[in-house]
């Protein structure tokens, strides 16, 4: 038996009056529409282009094949309905779904297979309520869930380590046993996530403790995770697989001192820890709260212990068939050294991986994203190929054709786009707010827009970047060494170049070569210029087109030409 209409209409009434919805006007609207045309039969007719033109004003050429705009807003809409339902309407008798890949709504009922009588009852009555209850009922509704625990979540997916399994029940730990024994279907390890352990101190302590688990949680759950709801049983002690992060707070004299450490689930071996200290004070707000949760989880980023941990794992298999997570793995390391090998490795890995699993948008994200570097570095032979410029399109639409919610996808649209010289900001621009927080995104994004002459945007990504990276690539240095290149600030452009840590990556050595020879540090100008003609020396004579292949805005190509001449050793007597 499905909820009623009028059990529909109240439910979504009460959803968009919650505090997960309230200042979310873009998905409020979107499940309005969607919610309005299923019930009116039309939900099997619902597409991208309809939703893009009648709830965000899109205009009648709107191509939804190119512009990801309405799934990265179905993707928004699906994680604000599973926050809601873990928190503020875990209770509710009705469930909104919005299942992937459509845009239709689907309603069930919860904890039955048929409605209970009561809370059929009261849905039946919520539409005569005026718009004055309604607003109540909703402001009492946030107001009792305020400080209400997320009572069970398991968050599943991210792009490296795998997963992090946040729970509360009534204050406690919840605990599992299947879930965070083994490792998911595709291989990746749980990162299961203890409530923060209270050592003592203050009236509130407690409460911090609880709400720092709960921002660790929502931290974690970015976008290109999945949330999804369990229940607890058993015990997870004896977890025999994955990572283990917990924490402490204590309070003494009105300092915070708040430890995070992350353990291997099967051995117990710490891989990292770290402290904190702040004024309580300090903590009381949302603003502390989320900065310490945001470095706490610093821990599972790319280049963070657990990336380390998994890439080690992974460098010591011995031969077997590489899963695409493997080859996230790889395109990672690739990006952080830049070099040819890990390029052709990276690059192997992603086209065998699209051939045994065709369905992963990842797999074809990191195929298209090796192709458009394959274009715009060389590497293999194919700067400049028209060919492999176009295989990065490809894979990038097939990315997105299958999940236009992966970073990567969006990415790699991103990335044809702008060596494409196509207007690439849209998508840019939508990254940014979907991913807010996401430094990768900011770094790829950023150098996109400095290189294209945006430079204090493009700055302020990449120095953001940096700054919430646990150990930040060549790449992000060498970006803000350009910026330093562009506003004359040499010696500035010589400190970042310098960070540069990839000794195969020519690129690198070009931008060393450029800021030390405006600094004047022509030793080691004219070592990073002997370097990067030895790396590639068809490079040296076709720097113009470089530049231009990478979209060089004239005032930054002309810094790196003077500085790049400036490198070349002086002429023999």
């Amino acid at each position: 038996m499905e909820p009623s209409p009028a059990e529909v209409r109240a439910q979504l009434e009460r959803v968009l009056g919650s505090r997960c919805f309230e200042q979310a006007a873009r998905s409020s609207s979107f499940l309005r529409f969607v919610a309005e045309q299923t019930l009116a039969g039309q939900g099997d007719r619902l597409k991208g282009y309809t939703i893009a033109v009648e709830v965000f004003g899109r205009p009648p050429d709107f191509d939804a094949q190119t512009d990801p705009l309405v799934r990265v807003e179905a993707g928004r809409l699906r994680r604000r309905l599973i926050e809601y339902y873990a928190d503020e309407g875990r209770d509710d008798p009705v469930r909104l779904d919005l299942p992937r890949g459509s845009y239709f709504v689907v309603s069930t009922y919860h904890g039955a297979t048929t409605a209970p009588a009561a809370p059929a009852a009261v849905a039946a009555e919520a539409p005569h309520l005026t718009p004055e209850e309604t607003l109540g009922a909703s402001a009492a509704a946030r107001n009792r869930s305020r400080w209400r625990r997320i009572r069970t979540v398991v968050v599943v997916g991210a792009l490296l380590a795998g997963v992090a399994v946040i729970a509360w029940q009534r204050g406690e730990v919840a605990r599992f046993e299947h879930d965070v024994t083994s490792t998911l279907p595709d291989g990746r390890p749980p990162i299961v996530v203890l409530s923060f352990e209270v050592l003592g101190g203050a009236d509130g302590v407690a409460e911090l403790a609880a709400t720092l688990t709960e921002e660790i949680f929502i931290v974690l759950d970015g976008s290109e995770h999945l949330v999804v709801p369990t229940e607890p049983s058993g015990d997870a002690t004896g977890a025999s697989s994955g990572y283990v992060l917990s924490g402490s707070v204590r309070e003494m004299d009105g300092q915070v001192r708040v430890t995070a450490r992350v353990v291997r689930a099967e051995t117990g071996t710490q891989l990292w820890s770290a402290a904190y200290d702040e004024r309580l004070d300090a903590l009381r707000g949302a603003a502390g709260q989320r900065r310490i949760a945001r470095l706490v989880a610093l821990a599972a980023e790319p280049y963070g212990p657990i990336f380390e941990a998994e890439l080690e794992r992974m460098r010591a298999l011995t031969v077997h068939e590489p899963t695409t997570r493997d080859c996230v793995l790889r395109y990672y390391e690739y990006r952080r050294a830049f070099g040819a090998a890990e390029h052709a490795r990276a690059l192997e890995c992603f086209e065998l991986a699209t051939t045994r699993e065709p369905e992963n948008a990842e797999a074809w994200a990191g195929l298209s994203l090796l192709s458009a570097d394959a274009w715009a570095h060389g590497f293999g032979g194919h700067a400049g190929s028209a060919k492999m410029l176009e295989r990065a399109r490809d894979t990038a639409r097939r990315a997105m054709d299958i999940d236009g919610e992966s970073l990567h996808a969006n990415l790699a649209l991103a990335s044809v786009q702008y060596f494409n010289g196509d207007d690439f900001r849209e998508v840019a621009e939508r990254v940014l707010m979907a991913w807010p927080e996401n430094a990768e995104a900011q770094a790829f994004i950023g150098a996109m827009f400095l290189l294209s002459g945006e430079t204090d945007r493009g700055s302020a990504l990449v120095a953001n970047a940096i700054e919430w990276t646990p150990e930040a690539p060549s790449g992000y240095f060498a970006s803000s060494a350009l910026v330093a290149l562009r506003e004359h600030r040499y010696d500035d452009a010589l400190a970042f170049a310098l960070r540069i840590d990839s000794p195969d990556w020519a690129l690198g050595h070009l931008v060393l070569a450029a800021a030390a020879g405006l600094a004047g540090r022509l030793d080691l100008a004219v070592r990073a210029r002997e370097r990067y003609v030895q790396l590639d020396p068809t490079l040296a004579k076709t720097l113009p087109d470089l530049l231009r292949r990478w979209r060089v805005e004239p005032v930054l190509t002309g810094e790196i030409e003077r500085g790049f001449a400036a490198a070349a050793p002086a002429p023999g007597p």
